[in-house]
Formats: C-alpha cells, structure tokens, sequence
C-alpha cells in the first residue's frame, strides 16, 4: 500500500531532519520508489541530501506549487537524486506560508497540489520533513499526509513538545480528518539513567502503543542489544555535512537496521504488524 508520512514535533534540534531523511533512503533502500518532501524552511533536508545550492536558486520551486496564482505541476520542480527524489525546500518558505495561512483552502494545498497527484502512480512513498513549530505549513503537512512519525529526544523538554503536539495539533485535526500515528521513536540515545526513565515513562503512558520494539527499555537490560532507539552516532551529523544519507556515508553503519525496521513500520501503517 502506498503511503506518505510527516517527521514532525513541534520543537527543534530532536533530529527530525536526520529521521526523514534516513526513512526516505530506507524506504528506497526496501524497492521503493520514494520522494522526500522538505516543507521546513531552514531547509536543513534540501542540504543534506546534497542540494544546498537549489535552497536559494531553483526556479521554478515549491512555492510556485503552494500558490493561488496558477500553480504550476508540482513535477517541474522534483529533483532526481541517486536513491530517491527530491522536493527541495526554498528560501522564501516563510512566505510562502503566509500564503497557506492567508488562502481559504492553503491547509489543503499539500494533499492535493504534492500527495494526490504523486502517491500511488509517481511513488510509493513520500516523506515529508515538516516545519520544527506549529503553523500553517506543518498542519499542511499532517493534513496532507494523514500519518505522522515523531521523532523523541529522551528529555523533558522534548517530551512536553510531543505532548504540545498532541494536544494543540493532533488533537485539533483528528477531530476533522482522519491522522494516524505511526511511530514515536526515542533518538540520539546514549544510555543514560534519565533516557530509561522517560522511556519507562512513555511505555506506561497511553502512547505505549507508539513505541517501536527496537525502542523498547527492556533493551537497556539485553548485554546482546546496543540498546534502544536510534542511537548517537557521529556518522548521521556527518553524514548531512556530505549531503548524503547514512547509507550512502557509512553502509556498515549498525543503526541502518533500525531504519530499517522504522520503514517497515511505515510499509505496514504502525508499530502493531511490523
């Protein structure tokens, strides 16, 4: 089944860019024909899958798909890239948000200008890396998507962001569309005592049903395991320098299996049947 998905939490530097990024490859990586969708205005996806020039300078770019005034095919402005293709962010996203907040139907332009005319017959897949707040642009993309992958730091901070998230968003456009959580994944864990807590936490509450099983604390325990979630590893940052995925930088790399287990994830439409 063809599916699209948003990486969204409505807080910074919890590594949502690196997760859809590395989906996005491993999706590709599974025989899927897969488009990255980089809705986030710093463009930090766009960069690190080596396209940090069409940032700035591509012509025509998503803003002319996100648009009143005679949008153009949303086609015209995908990049090919090696694995999987590309909808590069732009510098004007800001703007172009406004848009979105200011048209009668802007909350609808990502599912019927982006997901309905490419899902199912250009690709199999689409990713979409959302904006790290709330707004137009990232209700967009829950709205157009209708599934969402959020990506956890295990702290504090990071966990009241989720629970933000649900509360001001999730909750809000389950009541009018249909929006499917498909996974909460602990990331850049290094296995300390409070990353076993708030996991613990988390399993205990009623998001239990989100967590993966590579992501489980009973892995903390396992001398076999490395441990829960997509762990802190140095290759990912530098990885995004070189603009390329995890695979493409280090394809020995021990987390590429556990990406590998969150496409599947996504393959199946949550965490019960993988």
């Amino acid at each position: 089944m063809s599916r699209a998905v948003s990486v969204s939490l409505q807080k910074g530097g919890v590594g949502k860019t690196t997760i859809a990024i590395n989906l996005a490859d491993a999706l590709a990586a599974r025989g899927n024909d897969v488009l990255l969708v980089d809705l986030d205005q710093q463009g930090n996806a766009t960069e690190g899958v080596g396209l940090k020039d069409d940032y700035e300078s591509l012509e025509p770019n998503i803003g002319d798909v996100l648009t009143d005034d005679d949008p153009i095919d949303v086609r015209e402005v995908i990049r090919d890239r090696e694995g999987f293709d590309v909808l590069p962010s732009h510098v004007d996203l800001d703007d172009i948000e406004d848009r979105v907040r200011n048209s009668t139907f802007g909350m609808l332009w990502v599912r019927r200008r982006i997901v309905d005319p490419l899902l199912g017959d250009d690709y199999d897949y689409i990713v979409i890396d959302s904006p790290p707040s709330l707004g137009p642009l990232s209700d967009a993309a829950l709205i157009g998507t209708g599934n969402v992958v959020v990506p956890l730091l295990m702290s504090e901070p990071s966990v009241s962001g989720f629970e933000r998230m649900f509360e001001q968003q999730i909750g809000p456009i389950r009541r009018e569309v249909d929006l499917d959580i498909l996974a909460i994944v602990p990331n850049d864990l290094t296995g300390n005592n409070e990353e076993k807590r708030i996991i613990r936490d988390l399993e205990d509450s009623p998001f239990e049903q989100f967590i993966p099983p590579f992501a489980r604390s009973d892995l903390f325990d396992d001398p076999d395991s490395k441990g829960p979630g997509i762990r802190h590893r140095i290759a990912f940052s530098r990885a995004w320098r070189d603009g390329k995925t995890l695979r493409e930088y280090d394809p020995s790399n021990d987390m590429l299996d556990r990406l590998d287990r969150l496409a599947e994830i996504v393959e199946h439409g949550g965490t019960d049947d993988a």
